[in-house]
This record gives C-alpha cells, sequence and structure tokens, in this order.
C-alpha cells in the first residue's frame, strides 16, 4: 500500500516537474545542463565535502525534496541513513540486522528501497522517517548489487554482466539483458561489462559505478547505460578522486572502492564518493570528445 501511494506521488511530481518548467510560450524549459555529448568524460569538483569515514557506501539516493539517503554494508554495521550534506553526519539512522549486509537503494515516491547483497532479502522503508515496512525475498540475480528507477520501473544488477528490470511493489522481473559496449571488443562481438554496482537515474539514462570485484580488479570510471537495450552509450572517467582520500584508503583500493552517485535533477546536483572515503563531492561533468574505446581499455580495468 504504502509503495501505491509512493508511486502515484512520483508521477504527481513529476507532472509538478513539467509544470514548472514550462515556459509561457508552451515549451519545457531544460532545468540542468543535457548529459555530456562524447562517449568519454570527464569531471571538475565543485564542492569537497566531509563523509563519514565508517560508512561502507553501497548506494546513495536523493528524494524529491533534496534530502540525501545513503545504503552502509558490512554485516553488524549495515543500515540507511539520511545525510546532512554539508556536515556528513546522519540526521536519522535504520540499523540492519547484524546478518545483513546492505547493498543499493532506490527512492520511489515516498518508499526507500534497498537490498541485501547474499541475503536474498528486499526492505522497505517509509519517508523521511526511514521506519523499516517490508522485508521480502528477491530471488533475481546471482546477488543484490546496484539499484536505480525511472520513476516506473526498477533496474538491478548482481555482480555479473545483467541488467534485471523489475515492476515496483511486486518486483516481478520484467526483462534481462547483458551489459554490453559496442565501442569496445573486437567489431564481431561487443564487451559485455561486469561489476556494474552501484546505480542512478541521470538524464534518462541508468550510470552505474563499475567494481568487477570477481575478475580482481576495480575501477574508476562510471558506465552510462540505455536502460531499455542495456547498450552502453559512455563512459565517466573519475580518477583522481580515490587518491584525495587518507591512507587508510589509497593503500587498499581494491576493497575501498569508488562507490556511490547521487543526482538531484530539480537542481542539477550529482555528488560521488566510495567505501569508507572521509570525503564526499559534487561534481560537474566534462566532455572529452578526443577520447575513445582506447581510452576506456586503456584506463578503466574492465574485466
Amino acid at each position: 500500500m504504502l509503495l501505491t501511494r509512493g508511486l502515484a506521488a512520483a508521477s504527481l511530481l513529476a507532472a509538478a516537474a513539467v509544470a514548472y518548467q514550462r515556459l509561457a510560450g508552451g515549451s519545457v524549459a531544460q532545468i540542468g545542463s543535457p548529459p555530456p555529448q562524447s562517449y568519454v568524460s570527464s569531471y571538475e569538483i565543485l564542492e569537497d565535502l566531509p563523509h563519514d569515514p565508517r560508512a561502507f557506501v553501497q548506494g546513495l539516493a536523493f528524494d524529491a525534496s533534496g534530502t540525501l539517503y545513503e545504503s552502509d554494508g558490512i554485516y553488524r554495521r549495515s543500515a540507511v541513513r539520511a545525510i546532512d550534506i554539508a556536515t556528513g553526519g546522519s540526521t536519522i539512522t535504520t540499523r540492519n540486522r547484524d546478518d545483513i549486509f546492505g547493498e543499493g537503494v532506490a527512492v520511489l515516491g515516498e518508499t526507500l528501497i534497498q537490498l541485501s547483497w547474499q541475503n536474498k532479502l528486499l526492505f522497505e522503508y517509509s519517508l523521511p522517517g526511514l521506519a523499516l515496512q517490508r522485508t521480502l525475498p528477491l530471488h533475481i540475480g546471482a546477488e543484490g548489487w546496484g539499484l536505480a528507477t525511472d520513476g516506473e520501473r526498477l533496474y538491478l544488477t548482481d555482480s555479473g554482466d545483467s541488467l534485471f528490470t523489475l515492476e515496483p511493489g511486486s518486483y516481478t522481473l520484467l526483462r534481462k539483458a547483458v551489459i554490453r559496449d559496442p565501442m569496445l571488443g573486437d567489431g564481431a562481438t561487443h564487451k559485455p561489462i561486469h561489476g556494474v554496482n552501484e546505480l542512478e537515474w541521470v538524464h534518462g539514462e541508468l550510470w552505474g559505478n563499475v567494481y568487477p570485484m570477481y575478475q580482481g580488479k576495480h575501477s574508476e570510471c562510471v558506465v552510462r547505460i540505455n536502460a531499455t537495450t542495456a547498450e552502453v552509450i559512455g563512459w565517466v572517467d573519475l580518477r583522481g578522486l580515490q587518491a584525495r582520500q587518507r591512507p587508510e584508503v589509497t593503500r587498499s583500493p581494491m576493497n575501498y572502492v569508488l562507490n556511490g552517485i547521487a543526482y538531484h535533477a530539480p537542481t542539477d546536483r550529482m555528488y560521488v564518493t566510495g567505501k569508507n572515503w572521509d570525503r564526499m563531492y559534487r561534481i560537474r561533468l566534462t566532455a572529452q570528445p578526443e577520447l575513445g574505446p582506447e581510452h576506456v581499455a586503456s584506463v578503466c580495468n574492465l574485466g
């Protein structure tokens, strides 16, 4: 019932946003800058903000009001939290059971949805108070990794190369497709992209951190995906952010990876952070049209 009301609220908010953007002539204004039109993008830091260094970040998501929520992992430490962006501290925290390893999150209307890693469970929390409403079995994919929504469907990754599309509320599987990049590979085949992790819906695209953990690799790149076809649209090279963290993180880059993308469309703000990072960054992307698939193959450390 809560999620049904949330879907209705999400639809009303979307309609309100369009109405707000309408110009006098009846057209729809572009609030934020469009996504980069090049295959490879880089970034510039707009704000360097504190983040809780104890937080093993598995998911970030904004609600419509601009409140930032985070899902943290590790057994006996997993939780969902509302974050004060300016200080990095928690304003509300709901802990998971000690046997739960928290994973990706998505906000749909008045509901925060959280995955678990290997527990095969999904959790629904009411917003803004983060009261646990439902715990449900979820037997889709090998594990729970990334989660995002476009307001109508949920998108999930599981550590492999697949993208799963789910119906909210019932969590019925609607579609499964392999995430592939037509610009990479040998020409005859498109390279599958393994380990797409934390997900976020950005300008009509699905963006994901990449962590080919089971291939023994870690990446500082973000992949941009067409959610309908699972085809890769492009890449964001975020190298350099991990190197700005404290020595505990930089000495163990495989464990404390870049993980966490949050985009607030009404204000065109994007934030990124990582597992146990002490900093979070508001960034703006810069197109790099001179860079192509050779750059991605050489720096993104793909599985």
